[in-house]
């Protein structure tokens, strides 16, 4: 019998595999899993060099798979002023004016983030002069926890040219200028004209956020490209093995090309180029996600298709013949239906994984159908589907009919419909804990268990992409990548107020982010 290398001894394992569903202990032996079973079992794979982690009745799960994610883009974020916890304006202004300290210079601009309204005392934004007052000279702009909201100061204004014209989303005040506040497409004003970071600065930010990824328990990520600056950067961390997770990376057409050349003779055990992604519409927020009837609250507009069926299908075999995943993102009715017309006109790879939607948020009982009998999988972002009831009003948007229609996992998953999670960080927070949470609190029918949710985030993301031989469940062969849990998610499902928090993270076999 050869021994471990590492051994986790007296837990409570969810392994997700239905044969042997629970596990007191795991073995692993190199960066694989060598055994799952009881302590005793287990015990015997101990010799004087194993590692051994007593998990006093702790839960192990799989490594969540997080299908949707802007590494570099949440790295910029986390280097920003991080105002999460601040309860009042004074507050943050003291810790604005401590941030200007730090600035080189006056041209410096200065980023913040996560700021609550409803979390401070005064239950409003600052406005541009209340941050004029501690920031006189550097441009500032902050954004706000929820929605696409954020509150800049005089300096900005002015280098976006924002003044009394009537741009919708540009707060004012009674005299008609405007309060600093921005919201939905007005907050592109301002971000037009922000500098762009320099190529080490991105590089730099985006190891933060690796690391703050794996903290999170995610041991894979659904790597979403949009720029030619990160295929650099993620060549970069492959070359010098900087990776400290596995990354199937999703690019969009305009760089499969470079992606393929560049990227494609790299694959290893921690990369993989692995889909590339066609936009056929936007969103809900800004209306420009495609439907078949007018939006309810503006009865002028359906929104738009970006790529129309001819185009697509053209895009798509060029995708299937790389050998990679076709991806579309559709979010309306309209645009799903022309996904599917792409699909249902691609010739197949079977070296692929199986095409797949991103958002499918307005479905109907016909395209459910469709989806099903293609064999399409489908992405979804738990928080994103809570924004857009909390925070995009989409009954209001859609009118109750429609809206009972918005992301119906639930249905989905009856039909037998693949369906993985992720979270569209930094859109949204990065914690799967709360994505799953977000889809168990769900109002309706279409909200999940915590036991499906969990295989939205493990099992089904790795057959998603037909990775389910190395990852997503807990099995002998299969590579260690867990995560240890305060509390088991399942069993305190009904009761209110257990939170639980991920303890630390096991990656190809290595302790990671250990809390004790």
């Amino acid at each position: 019998m050869t021994s471990a290398d590492l051994v986790l001894l007296n837990g409570n394992i969810i392994t997700m595999n239905p044969k042997i569903p629970s596990a007191q202990a795991i073995a692993v032996k190199g960066n694989r899993i060598s055994c799952v079973g009881n302590n005793q079992e287990v015990s015997q794979y101990i010799n004087e060099k194993t590692q051994v982690v007593y998990l006093d009745g702790k839960t192990v799960i799989p490594g969540f798979i997080d299908t949707h994610t802007h590494v570099v883009d949440y790295g910029r974020m986390l280097t920003w002023l991080d105002l999460q916890e601040v309860s009042s304006i004074r507050e943050a202004q003291i810790q604005l004016s401590e941030r200007i300290k730090c600035a080189m210079d006056g041209n410096e601009w200065v980023l913040g983030r996560a700021l609550d309204p409803d979390g401070l005392l005064e239950k409003r934004l600052p406005t541009c002069q209340e941050l004029d007052t501690v920031a006189p000279d550097n441009p500032v702009v902050i954004y706000c926890q929820l929605g696409q909201v954020c509150v800049v100061n005089s300096k900005a204004l002015k280098a976006a040219r924002i003044g009394q014209q009537n741009n919708v989303g540009i707060e004012k005040d009674t005299t008609g200028n405007p309060t600093g506040v921005l919201r939905n497409q007005a907050t592109d004003l301002v971000w037009g004209v922000i500098p762009e970071s320099t190529q080490q600065e991105l590089h730099n930010a985006t190891e933060l956020a690796l690391e703050k990824i794996v903290q999170a328990g995610i041991t894979s990520v659904h790597w979403i490209v949009l720029s030619e600056e990160e295929l650099s950067i993620i060549q970069n961390l492959v070359e010098t093995d900087g990776l400290p997770l596995r990354v199937y990376l999703i690019v969009p057409t305009n760089l499969l090309d470079l992606a393929l050349q560049n990227l494609k003779p790299l694959e290893n055990d921690y990369f993989k180029l692995g889909g590339a992604i066609i936009f056929i519409d936007g969103y809900l927020a800004s209306r420009t996600a495609a439907l078949f009837e007018p939006y309810s609250d503006a009865p002028t507009e359906q929104g738009k298709l970006f790529c129309r069926q001819n185009e697509g299908v053209v895009l798509a075999n060029k995708i299937q013949d790389a050998g990679l995943q076709l991806i579309i993102h559709a979010v309306g009715d309209k645009a799903i239906q022309e996904a599917l017309n792409i699909i249902q006109h691609v010739k197949r790879n079977s070296v692929a994984p199986c095409p797949r939607i991103e958002q499918a948020a307005i479905l109907n009982h016909q395209l459910l159908c469709s989806i099903k009998e293609l064999g399409v999988s489908v992405s979804i972002q738990p928080c994103v589907v809570a924004s857009e009831f909390s925070v995009w009003s989409a009954e209001d948007h859609l009118g109750k009919k429609r809206a009972r229609w918005l992301f119906p996992v639930k249905e989905l998953l009856s039909k037998g419909v693949l369906v993985s999670a992720g979270s569209d960080c930094p859109m949204e927070p990065l914690n799967p804990l709360r994505g799953i949470e977000a889809a168990v609190k769900r109002e309706g029918i279409q909200k999940v268990s915590v036991f499906e949710a969990l295989q939205m985030y493990t099992v089904f993301a790795a057959q998603a992409v037909s990775e389910f031989a190395d990852k997503g469940s807990i099995e002998p062969n299969k590579f260690a990548d867990l995560v240890v849990l305060s509390k088991d998610p399942v069993s305190v499902e009904a009761e209110a107020g257990v939170s639980v928090s991920v303890c630390f993270t096991v990656f190809g076999g290595t302790v990671y982010c250990s809390k004790n």
